[in-house]
């Protein structure tokens, strides 16, 4: 049995389901984000830019796991 995908549709253009999730965990890691600065995220990696966006994509994994 195949999943179908919910796709939006944007003045007749069909917008894959990816941007949505991409979107969305965008959204969520832009409310982590000063969560993330009160506990120190960022003192505990040497490279704290790639932290962050591991842990963009890891959100983005998990949407697209779970939807």
């Amino acid at each position: 049995m195949m999943r179908t995908f919910p796709e939006l549709v944007l003045d007749g253009v069909l917008v894959s389901p990816f941007v949505l999730y991409a979107g969305a965990a965008l959204a969520i890691f832009a409310v982590l984000r000063p969560l993330l600065y009160l506990v120190s995220f960022e003192r505990a990696f040497s490279n704290p830019p790639a932290a962050e966006l591991s842990l963009y994509v890891a959100i983005l994994a998990l949407l697209i796991a779970v939807f």
